[in-house]
């Protein structure tokens, strides 16, 4: 299994709701299931600088594969006008699969 955190700043929540509405039709070719969504995170450190978030998403997929073909998709890439306006996004694929040293 593969984990993506999406790691979400909004600017504009009109746009946002709008694109989050349609983001479960880029994901389910893939195998995607939604784990959770949360509103309001609070940053205990940022030693990286990216500041706070007004939410974050974490994602399953099957394979590393599929996560990386979604984010090449024509569907993901429809969205990247809409998303652009609604927030800034940080997206981070884990391989829980591969071992770090």
């Amino acid at each position: 299994m593969v984990c993506m955190i999406a790691l979400i700043r909004v600017n504009n929540l009109a746009d946002f709701s709008h694109s989050r509405e349609q983001v479960p039709a880029t994901l389910e070719p893939y195998g995607e299931e939604t784990r959770f969504r949360a509103e309001k995170p609070m940053t205990l450190d940022d030693e990286n600088g990216l500041g706070d978030f007004s939410q974050i998403a974490l994602f399953w997929f099957p394979r590393a594969t599929a996560m990386a073909d979604r984010y090449e998709s024509d569907a993901y890439h429809d969205l990247l006008g809409l998303t652009s306006s609604a927030g800034t996004f940080n997206i981070i694929g884990i391989d829980r699969d591969l071992n770090c040293a």
